[in-house]
């Protein structure tokens, strides 16, 4: 189910792939540093490795949070890191901690710019699949939700994962809420872009009214003459 979905023509485009490959490698319920996938210009850097889609992402930062449900606040502002089991991923992101909590990754442009979400992959721990799960793409400043995936059931059994692929392009943050009361769900391969942003249809209006009242002005100039 879509809801509110962003569409913005755009050009420019420059993709990475989060694969929270750590560098140096961290245990299982680690914390994810905060900084990987900030200002990927490369393969790697001082945090970690990516894969290159479209090409890299120098203008975009990543959050990684925990929220608790029943007060709608961030509980931590991380999340944890695991290596395996979650279907047939490897090295993936998930809830800090379960009862009561989701998973939340936001992907903020640097003005100038938007997003892009390709697509992520998700399965569920320990090799198993995990019906009704929440997973939504929102609006990373006013939390409106954009994609709402919710339920659905996330693969893991038999080694297996979900795909999602959401395409969607949005001015401003975006972000992946998922779990949502369930650790046992993990994210991993998130693939997205840095578009131009293009000014919404409100801009365009308030351009063209704009460049009305210069005419306008020009022309009462040209009468005073």
């Amino acid at each position: 189910m879509h809801l509110g979905t962003t569409i913005i023509l755009a050009a420019s485009a420059h993709a990475t792939v989060l694969t929270f490959d750590l560098d140096p490698d961290i245990p299982n319920y680690g914390d994810i540093p905060g900084s990987y996938g900030d200002n990927v210009s490369a393969a790697s850097d001082a945090v970690g490795t990516y894969l290159m889609g479209n090409g890299y992402t120098p203008n975009v930062t990543t959050e990684y949070r925990t929220w608790q449900i029943s007060t709608d606040t961030v509980a931590y502002n991380n999340l944890d890191f695991w290596h395996d089991s979650y279907g047939d991923l490897s090295k993936v992101a998930f809830s800090v901690t379960s009862s009561d909590h989701f998973a939340e990754i936001t992907l903020v442009p640097e003005p100038g710019w938007a997003i892009r979400l390709n697509s992520f992959d998700m399965a569920g721990y320990p090799v198993t699949d995990h019906p009704n799960s929440q997973v939504r793409i929102l609006d990373g400043t006013s939390n409106t939700i954009l994609v709402d995936y919710s339920p659905v059931t996330i693969l893991g059994s038999g080694g297996t994962h979900s795909t999602f692929t959401p395409g969607l392009t949005h001015n401003g943050p975006i972000s992946i809420r998922f779990g949502y009361n369930d650790w046992n769900v993990g994210i991993d391969n998130i693939n997205f872009d840095q578009v131009t942003a293009v000014p919404e249809p409100e801009t365009y209006a308030m351009l063209l009214v704009g460049l009305g009242l210069i005419g306008f002005m020009a022309r009462r100039r040209k009468q005073s003459v």
